[in-house]
């Protein structure tokens, strides 16, 4: 099933009554479906290539004495040199680098970058998860926090009171990920915030995935799902 990024009615997008009954209460939902994934600004200057080879050198030092027998090597070690939280949009190489909290968005950006630098084809994705009303109360609150010690979180036109993405919804959150492209035409899908891989098959719960969207330019297989680009892929 696919939920089409198009249609000006989003919870009619949705094919499954649990998706429906979920999506009704969420009135940024639009939003999530039409939010390009987060990608950093590179300033064509010393600042970011210093910036971004810096960080590439970081990570080359993490992966020694990582058995060579594993070609993918996840950096689940981000989330030791950053903490999660807001970030500032846009973000450049040369500003992130200083950062020591940094949003979904960016952590799922630098996975990106190392994985490229392996040599393997990945690409941004996105996601919706299902949490319950006490987390996700908890996080507008941390957002909001986030806002008042930093001011310069940008102000997105259109949110009204809100100073960031309004990713958290009641029940629902929009989430970024990257997915790899292995050489059969495959997905493999990481949270980089966290660091874990997602497996494809549904989930109940806590945490659980409830739809995925890649910008992948070839169909993916991801069990027994195939993923087309741009296109929301209920599970």
């Amino acid at each position: 099933m696919f939920l089409d990024a198009v249609d000006p009615t989003p919870a009619r997008q949705l094919r499954t009554l649990n998706t429906k009954s979920l999506a009704r209460f969420e009135e940024n939902f639009g939003r999530w479906m039409e939010h390009p994934a987060s990608h950093i600004v590179h300033h064509d200057d010393r600042c970011c290539e210093e910036a971004r080879l810096w960080f590439l050198a970081f990570a080359r030092s993490m992966e020694i004495g990582t058995s060579t027998q594993f070609e993918l090597r996840a950096p689940s070690w981000l989330n030791q040199l950053f903490s999660w939280g807001p970030s500032r949009w846009p973000i450049a190489w040369c500003k992130l680098v200083r950062e020591k909290v940094l949003d979904c968005g960016v952590f799922a950006a630098l996975a990106r970058e190392v994985f490229a630098a392996q040599g393997h084809q990945v690409h941004p994705a996105q996601a919706l998860l299902v949490y319950d009303e006490i987390s996700t109360g908890h996080w507008r609150q941390l957002w909001k926090a986030g806002e008042k010690t930093d001011p310069k979180i940008k102000r997105i036109e259109g949110d009204g009171d809100a100073e960031f993405f309004p990713w958290v919804g009641n029940r629902l959150v929009y989430h970024e990920l990257c997915v790899i492209e292995t050489r059969d035409g495959k997905g493999r899908f990481y949270d980089s915030t966290w660091g874990n891989w997602y497996e494809p098959h549904a989930r109940l719960g806590y945490g659980s995935l409830l739809a995925l969207r890649t910008e992948c330019p070839r169909l993916l297989q991801w069990g027994e799902h195939t993923l087309s680009h741009g296109e929301w892929m209920e599970l």
